[in-house]
């Protein structure tokens, strides 16, 4: 179990070349004076962490490194800044909620603390180590739509980089840390409750974001970046235009909210509304296409907080992967994909795999009939039991609006889905499995046009940079020996797993071999092809391939023509067993290796 130290140490981290001390006319100038501020040149610790939880020591963090990232973006909000002359007034409760309703309503993932002059810090918190110019180019955005005039804020990390002209190394600027002592400075929640040191680090755990996260806040700087109401104002309708559908309603908030004094409806009408009503002014809320390219020394590079993906299913499926299932229409995809969903939230072995740890999954349907979920899925129940509550998940076609699941080329279908996978991490405490059952009937791209499908990827790949694992279900083409479609599916996968029809009268169960066509990531011996069978009461197991047993069945008659007085030649055997000579050649050579 992580300690408040180790959490407020991941939150809070920041560059590991020293950090900053606070403690008024305590530090000595070496002349015989006095000042309040020291900055320490060697990296912070857990202990020193602990040391400012306990109050023994004020600490600050600079919340860059040298190599120019940042796992931390603070707005320092003071009414001091602007002249520093007048005594320092710390802020009212009142003053205080005026900021969170403005952070609330615009869904901004900022969480506000006291500060130490008494205005208020608001904290991005980011899930790794970015480029410092990235997240304040957000941070930006932030201040713009917020209002704040800039004599009165100011942005953390101000660097964009530590390394001075002549090539040296900078210190930087720190900022202090809340929770001195452990009940100073503390963090709000949107309600202004003041929340202790152990609930105002959980609280905001739960607001940590990737810069994937921040794309679509774009569109809430103007590109005249005046202060004006209306500008501003213009900014804001841009962003809920693209975001909600009621986007007039919300703006005519936001007027009343945001604009002192509010603008008058006649104006906001005139001016805001009707303009946009005919066009869409900023465009998408996506990043522009770079116009520099990073590199880090390798040095810098292994200390980008990168961790190596664990296996969700042992030898097959990681964390922060895209993979395939295809096969042929109704030849066993679906029974595959459900038989490792059905495994995975339940942390159990599914054929040759183990699951380390239950792990939480989202099943999204498009094709079936809801009853056939029910019918499939009722062996696994019957069998197994029901699974913890909110790790199984399944969305299916039949229950959404109009009957149908929104487009996964379109951003509206994609940000629902984002949605709900963020629901179910927040239910469960870990990041949900998505199965896409199937590509088909979820999309409506052209198969055959590679640019039809890159939306489509580009969405995986952002969700993989989320966290989240997938596993897409998708049919052969014509000769049902490739993935349909396009080959450039098949570039962003980690894996794609072929399931093969195997065909064997007489019996109940269902084979098919596993094949694989792509295993990056994976060790040779992993990826055999093998045969897997099931029972449709919810047992699968491993089995032997029609063709395998075939073989056997002839390798048992070659061995009886040895038997024989007169041991008949290879082509003599070929022409009784009704196959060539080349191939009884092969089969005696298996049953000389089996016998050794």
């Amino acid at each position: 179990m992580q300690t408040e130290a180790e959490l407020f140490h991941k939150l809070f981290a920041g560059g590991d070349h020293g950090y900053g001390l606070f403690d008024k006319g305590k530090f000595p100038n070496g002349d015989g004076t006095f000042r309040d501020y020291d900055f320490k040149h060697y990296a912070p610790t857990l202990e020193t962490y602990l040391a400012h939880l306990e109050g023994k020591i004020s600490m600050g963090i600079v919340p860059i490194t040298h190599a120019g990232l940042t796992k931390l973006g603070v707005l320092d909000i003071d009414d001091h800044k602007k002249d520093k002359t007048k005594p320092v007034i710390p802020w009212s409760k009142e003053k205080y909620q005026k900021l969170l309703n403005k952070i609330k309503y615009l869904k901004l993932p900022l969480t506000v603390a006291k500060s130490k002059s008494g205005g208020a810090h608001c904290y991005l918190f980011l899930d790794k180590f970015y480029k410092a110019g990235d997240i304040k180019k957000i941070l930006n955005k932030f201040e713009y739509a917020l209002g704040y005039e800039r004599d009165y804020l100011e942005k953390f990390p101000k660097q964009e980089t530590l390394i001075n002209k002549d090539g040296s190394k900078a210190d930087g600027n720190y900022i202090n840390l809340p929770y001195k002592g452990g009940n100073s400075r503390v963090l709000l929640d949107f309600a202004g409750n003041e929340l202790n040191t152990s609930d105002g680090l959980l609280y905001a755990s739960k607001r940590v974001r990737s810069l994937p996260d921040l794309y679509k806040f774009n569109l809430l700087e103007s590109k005249s970046k005046t202060s004006d109401r209306n500008d501003r104002t213009f900014s804001a309708t841009a962003f809920f235009k693209k975001h909600y559908d009621d986007w007039q309603d919300k703006v005519l908030e936001y007027n009343k909210i945001f604009n002192v004094p509010p603008l008058e409806e006649k104006e906001l009408y005139n001016t805001v509304l009707k303009s946009n009503e005919k066009k869409d002014y900023y465009g998408e809320d996506t990043e522009a296409p770079p116009t520099e390219l990073i590199d880090y020394d390798i040095s810098d590079y292994r200390r980008l907080d990168i961790k190596e993906p664990k296996f969700i299913t042992e030898r097959l499926f990681k964390e922060r992967s895209i993979n395939f299932c295809f096969g042929e229409k109704g030849k066993g995809k679906t029974e595959v994909c459900l038989g490792f969903a059905n495994a995975m939230v339940r942390g159990i072995p599914f054929l040759q795999y183990k699951h380390p740890i239950a792990n939480p999954v989202l099943y999204l349907d498009g094709e079936m009939d809801p009853f056939d979920i029910i019918e499939r899925d009722t062996p696994y129940l019957e069998t197994f039991g029901v699974p913890r509550k909110n790790f199984f998940k399944i969305m299916n076609w039949h229950f959404q609006k109009n009957q149908q699941i929104p487009d996964i080329r379109e951003k509206i279908g994609q940000d629902l889905i984002l949605e709900r996978l963020r629901l179910q991490e927040q239910q469960t405490g870990m990041k949900p499995f998505l199965f896409l059952d199937n590509l088909r009937s979820l999309s409506n791209y052209n198969e055959n046009e590679s640019d039809s499908w890159r939306p489509i990827g580009l969405w995986l790949r952002d969700l993989r940079g989320h966290g989240y694992s997938s596993v897409v279900v998708d049919h052969t083409g014509h000769s049902n020996a490739n993935m349909r479609g396009t080959s450039s599916k098949s570039d962003w996968a980690n894996v794609c797993m072929q399931v093969k029809p195997e065909v064997e009268k007489g019996t109940r169960l269902m084979k098919m071999t596993i094949h694989f066509d792509k295993a990056r990531g994976l060790k040779p011996d992993e990826t055999s092809d093998y045969v897997a069978q099931y029972d449709f009461q919810g047992n699968w197991s491993l089995g032997q391939s029609t063709k395998a047993k075939q073989n056997e069945e002839l390798k048992e008659q070659i061995k009886l023509f040895f038997k024989e007085k007169e041991v008949p030649t290879q082509k003599e055997m070929g022409k009784r067993l009704f196959i060539s000579e080349g191939k009884i050649n092969k089969l005696i050579k298996e049953i000389k290796e089996e016998k050794k």
